[in-house]
């Protein structure tokens, strides 16, 4: 992990990571893991994300998107807070990258259908979400302290 990325594994929803043993030459006896169908992303990877979705969009400082700065024509839903249209969102079958506002906790690869099963913890992890879906081109960014969810289509380039 680089600076402190992914130093909170424990701060993630139970439904998602589980503590094992380390393997032999590890110097930990225990480290977290993903639990069946969800894989912590190392840095690299989730700087990879990072810049294939949220990047690609102007920021805020306390990096949730500058919707006001985003050509309408992107923006599919935007509303309040609504965990039906997060389920909406997750629907379709693929996979799903989800990035926490905090770098402490890794972002997570799991399908969409294992992302809907777990959307109330996932929810309730952090204030501020992005649930990436690569196979489509769309971010969803959930702001609980605006209480909103918008839906757009990631501009290229």
């Amino acid at each position: 992990m680089s600076d402190g990325y992914g130093s909170s594994v424990d701060r993630l929803p139970r439904s998602m990571v589980k503590v094992v043993r380390a393997p032999a030459d590890d110097s930990r006896l225990l480290m977290w893991v993903g639990r069946s169908g969800v894989r912590l992303l190392d840095f690299d990877e989730h700087q990879q994300s990072d810049r294939a979705s949220l990047q690609r969009f102007p920021q805020n400082g306390d990096s949730s998107i500058t919707w006001a700065s985003v050509p309408s024509a992107f923006v599919i839903r935007a509303g309040r807070d609504d965990e039906r249209a997060i389920g909406d969102y997750l629907r379709e079958g693929g996979d799903v990258v989800i990035m926490w506002s905090s770098l402490a906790l890794p972002s997570v690869l799991l399908s969409a259908a294992e992302a809907s099963a777990r959307i109330s913890e996932i929810m309730a992890t952090m204030p501020l979400l992005w649930l990436y879906r690569p196979d489509r081109g769309l971010v969803l960014e959930r702001n609980y302290f605006e209480d909103t969810v918008t839906v757009a289509r990631i501009p290229l380039g």
